[in-house]
């Protein structure tokens, strides 16, 4: 059982529109297996000159709310650094257009969360004192057909690890970042070529009724799905570790085709599913394709894998595709194990751009903040062609 520890500061009700101050106790367990920095030199993405028509450009959504939900825990690494450090790097790139976030109501929600689970959600954020953090610590493995009455505790009822706090602004971060999926998704739907959620938190690990993995909703998911009512979805998920929450939501439809690389859930994160004779439920069996890597991973091999990928969507033939963009492939990620290189995100998004399908990409993982702008903007330029 992991150690149930909060420390409250002092500081007064901070409004939903600026930055929480969250600092809690340090906690014993590191299941991401962090590593300790090591300095690289940076690989900056190719500058573009040439001036394009706004309608020809990436639509670019950021969470304008990311930078409330932060953890300020030593060795906490989803933090809002991280979505500066991309910024920061596509700034050199005219490929963007920016498109504000446009509001969406809760059913699109509600069509891939669980409804209890995401009233959970919010009522226990809202009851959190700012400064606090409610760490999961208690769960129900022998019987969990009666989730406990305090909002605390309940928190390992819906959760899958013990490092993902429940904080006054999780929440209200994470609904935002629904927002702009939608609306990045919504962008395509209207006829634009490629998309960009540029949000955090993260959501791949989010499940239909279960937080983790740093994930509270799984936009991807929610937008994989809002898509989905206008024709086949194949979501690729390019992050590190395996999108449980993503291949948990669509295991057993057949409208929509999940795909996940990522390293071997026998030691890396999440553990418990990621394998590759996890095919699909009833209607859904053949249209989940996990595609489990070893520890040591450079961009050759990482690139057959991808190949095998893409292969499968084109089979698939559908009208949309999602990626998951997880940067935590990258040499030096802090989570990962990979040496992938800003030339291998360039050659990735090259294959995946390749399939000339309408694009949403939605940001998950990456924490390496030295080289997340020049690898997202490596990627983007190989995506756009």
């Amino acid at each position: 059982m992991a150690a149930f520890r909060i420390r409250r500061v002092s500081d007064d009700t901070l409004p939903a529109n600026r930055e929480a101050i969250a600092q809690v106790a340090s906690f014993h367990d590191d299941p991401v297996g962090l590593r300790g920095s090591r300095y690289v030199k940076q690989e900056a993405p190719p500058v573009i000159h040439r001036e394009r028509p706004a309608d020809e450009r990436i639509a670019l959504v950021v969470n304008d709310q990311q930078a409330i939900h932060h953890v300020r825990e030593r060795g906490y690494v989803e933090a809002p650094v991280r979505i500066d450090a991309i910024l920061k790097g596509l700034q050199r790139s005219d490929l963007f257009e920016r498109v504000e976030p446009r509001h969406f109501p809760d059913l699109h929600i509600t069509a891939v969360h669980d409804k209890e689970f995401v009233e959970y959600l919010r009522r226990v954020c809202e009851s959190v004192e700012p400064g606090d953090s409610v760490y999961p610590y208690v769960f129900p493995i022998r019987n969990a057909t009666r989730p406990p009455k305090d909002l605390a505790i309940r928190a390992g009822y819906y959760c899958i690890d013990t490092f993902t706090p429940l904080n006054r602004n999780a929440y209200v971060a994470a609904r935002r970042a629904v927002d702009c999926a939608l609306t990045a998704a919504q962008e395509v739907r209207m006829g634009r070529r490629l998309a960009y959620a540029l949000v955090r938190p993260p959501g791949h690990h989010a499940e239909r009724r279960a937080f983790g993995g740093f994930c509270y909703l799984n936009s991807t998911a929610i937008a994989a799905h809002y898509l989905s009512a206008q024709g086949r979805v194949a979501v690729l998920d390019l992050d590190y570790h395996h999108g449980n929450g993503t291949q948990d939501i669509f295991y057993d439809r057949p409208d929509v085709l999940t795909i996940s690389i990522h390293a071997q859930p026998r030691v890396a994160y999440p553990y418990f599913c990621g394998f590759a004779d996890e095919k699909g439920l009833g209607a859904g069996q053949g249209y989940n394709l996990n595609l489990p890597l070893p520890e040591i991973v450079d961009g050759e091999a990482y690139r057959q894998a991808l190949q095998k990928a893409l292969a499968r969507v084109r089979r698939f033939k559908p009208q949309f595709l999602v990626v998951a963009l997880g940067l935590d492939t990258a040499r030096r990620d802090p989570t990962g194990t990979w040496s992938l290189t800003g030339q291998d995100m360039d050659a990735n998004g090259r294959l995946v751009g390749a399939l000339q399908l309408p694009t949403l990409v939605v940001q998950e993982g990456g924490y390496y903040t030295r080289s997340l702008g020049s690898n997202a903007g490596h990627f983007f330029h190989g995506l756009y062609g």
